[in-house]
């Protein structure tokens, strides 16, 4: 009964991400997590592949790209959750990115860095 109250333990990673100032999300159309964890694994470009979408026209279920950031960009960490009625159903690790792809990534959603 008492491992209800157990709070998950964050990795080193996951609390250093967090605690950078500024946070960026956008969505795409769903994914599989384990095909997400894959092609981030062989090639975070890969995600530029993603289609797209519009929150507010598909709240049912969609892919969040969560952007943990700094404000000169130096350090930049995404994650994935998988969303059904906004609450998250299961999420990825954390990656590393550089500024050029989460560039590439927001240009999709028309956002300049």
């Amino acid at each position: 009964m008492f491992g209800l109250f157990k709070k998950n333990k964050m990795s080193e990673d996951d609390k250093h991400a967090e605690s950078l100032p500024l946070t960026k999300k956008v969505q795409f159309e769903t994914v599989p997590l384990s095909q997400v964890e894959i092609e981030m694994d062989d090639d975070p470009r890969l995600v530029l592949h993603y289609t797209p979408v519009n929150y507010y026209a598909t709240k049912e279920k969609y892919l969040l790209c969560i952007f943990h950031y700094n404000e000169d960009y130096s350090e930049i960490f995404v994650r994935f959750e998988y969303r059904v009625d906004d609450l998250p159903r299961g999420k990825t690790k954390l990656w590393q990115i550089d500024k050029d792809l989460m560039r590439d990534i927001l240009r999709k959603f028309g956002q300049n860095i």
